[in-house]
This record gives structure tokens, C-alpha cells and sequence, in this order.
């Protein structure tokens, strides 16, 4: 479980100082440090996690839930780490690897049960996350 969070402890060990980390001016810091986090971020989940799976199927580490909220009535989610695919349900059934991707805002049935999993690219899932639908 610890393997990804050793990739990002890599990242900083071995990598030279970043530009940003001297910066005095608070937003230009952040900024800078956004840009820096979406960076390895899409490589952790653009190739990172997907070599790690296929090199090492049998090593277990977390895939991060999917971050979801409904409101007036439509679904809308994201997740930590661009190349994972969202998969979701509304029937309040457990999300697998062949339910609808989440591509964008989906309208939700009244009533409805909605249950998010993120998937890497062999198909394993992360924990599944309900998400409320009334207010």
C-alpha cells in the first residue's frame, strides 16, 4: 500500500530543488506548485500507476475514490489523478469495470442511488463512494 506514496517520495528525493520553492510572492507560489502537482500527477496516473499494475499485478495499493456531489439533479465528479476512469451506477448497485464511464455532468433519476469507483487500466476497482442525491 505504501508504493504510490514511495513514487511521489521519489519524486522530491531525487529531483533537483523546484524553481518554485524559493518564490516570496505567496501567489505566484502557489500557482507554481499547482502547476507542479497536475504535472505529477498526470504522469502518476498516465504511466506510473498503469506500468506499476502490469509489471506488478500483484501488488495492492489504493486507487483514490472519485470526488462526487449531485445537485439539481445532475451528477458531477473528478478524481485525484487524471487516468483513472470513473464508473458509476445509479441504481445503487456496486459500479464494476463495464459500467458507464463518467465523462461528464449526467443526469441523475429522482430518487435515485448513485455509486461512483474509480478503475485503473487492468480493470481493478478503488472503493466504491455513495453519494447523496436529496439535500
Amino acid at each position: 500500500m505504501a508504493v504510490p506514496r514511495l513514487l511521489s517520495l521519489a519524486e522530491r528525493a531525487w529531483a533537483p530543488r523546484p524553481g518554485w520553492a524559493t518564490l516570496d510572492d505567496s501567489g505566484a507560489l502557489r500557482a507554481r506548485r499547482a502547476e507542479a502537482w497536475t504535472a505529477f500527477a498526470n504522469r502518476l496516473g498516465h504511466r506510473e500507476l498503469p506500468r506499476l499494475s502490469i509489471r506488478h499485478p500483484d501488488w495492492s495499493y489504493r486507487l483514490p475514490p472519485p470526488g462526487a456531489t449531485v445537485e439539481a439533479g445532475t451528477l458531477r465528479a473528478n478524481v485525484a489523478l487524471p487516468g483513472l476512469a470513473v464508473r458509476y451506477t445509479t441504481d445503487g448497485t456496486r459500479p464494476t469495470a463495464t459500467s458507464p464511464r463518467y465523462t461528464g455532468p449526467v443526469p441523475v433519476p429522482e430518487g435515485a442511488t448513485v455509486r461512483l469507483r474509480t478503475f485503473d487500466t487492468l480493470g481493478r476497482g478503488g472503493r466504491t463512494v455513495t453519494v447523496p442525491t436529496s439535500p
